[in-house]
Order: C-alpha cells, then structure tokens, then sequence
C-alpha cells in the first residue's frame, strides 16, 4: 500500500469536494457543505488504495497490514488536515473568527483531532472494503 498515492487521492477528493460546494453555491445559492463531508476524502481514497492493493497482490491484505496502513494515513491526514486548517484561517472569515476566540483554538484542534480519529478508522474499514470488491470483481467473467 502507497502512502504517496492515498495523500494524492485524498487531497484530489478534498479540492473535487470543494469546487463542488463553491459550484453548487454559486449556481444555486445553497450551501451543501457540512462537517460530514470531512470523511470523504479518506474513504474514497482509502478504497483505491485497498482496490490497488488486491489488484496488485491478488489477495486480501492481513490484518496487520490495514492496521499499519490506517495508522500512517492517519498521520497523513492530521497533517493535511492542519495544513488546511491554517490556510483556510486566512480565507474563511468563520474559521478567522473562531480562531479569534479565548477557546476557539482548542476548539478547533479538538475537533481536527477527532476528524483524524474517525478517519483513521474509516480508512481501515473502507481498505478492507476496497480490497474485497476487486477480488470479487476480478473473480467475474
């Protein structure tokens, strides 16, 4: 499993999800964006990367390895997810004034935290999930 390919993948989901949002309001002056969409990135790309990895082994990969490859994707996304906290504290005016507050950056960190927790998770789940459908889809005629 490549570590390279996940940060590539989630970051190309992170930017598709946000001119998605920035297409959807402009169009249509609705705002989709929610905290749930924080998820996505890690798993979708944590499907490809499992998808990859059974495509490339033929096989399921252990236990161990998912484990291992959820830990170093979680540090990954903590520190994309850093990153683009701190550049969207300059843009967003909400992030600016949340920042500003006596706990806003506790605040904020808690909540990147727990993002990395819950994604470090997801990752794992949707590894698994990516590897079982190409082998299943490779098994087809």
């Amino acid at each position: 499993m490549k570590l390279g390919r996940f940060a590539i993948v989630y970051l190309g989901i992170m930017v598709a999800l946000m001119v998605l949002i920035l297409l959807v309001q402009a169009i249509f002056r609705f705002d989709i964006s929610n905290a749930g969409m924080a998820i996505i990135p890690a798993m979708g790309a944590a499907m490809v990367e499992g998808q990859a990895f059974a495509k490339a082994q033929e096989r399921m990969p252990e236990s161990a390895e998912m484990w291992g490859f959820a830990r170093r994707a979680g540090i990954v996304i903590l520190g994309l997810t850093l990153l683009s906290t701190a550049a969207f504290s300059i843009a967003v005016p909400e992030i600016k004034h949340i920042l500003s507050q006596p706990q806003g950056t506790m605040f904020l960190l808690v909540a990147v935290l727990f993002q990395a927790m819950i994604s470090f998770l997801l990752v794992r789940f949707f590894l698994a999930t990516g590897a079982k459908s190409m082998l299943r889809a490779q098994k087809r005629p």
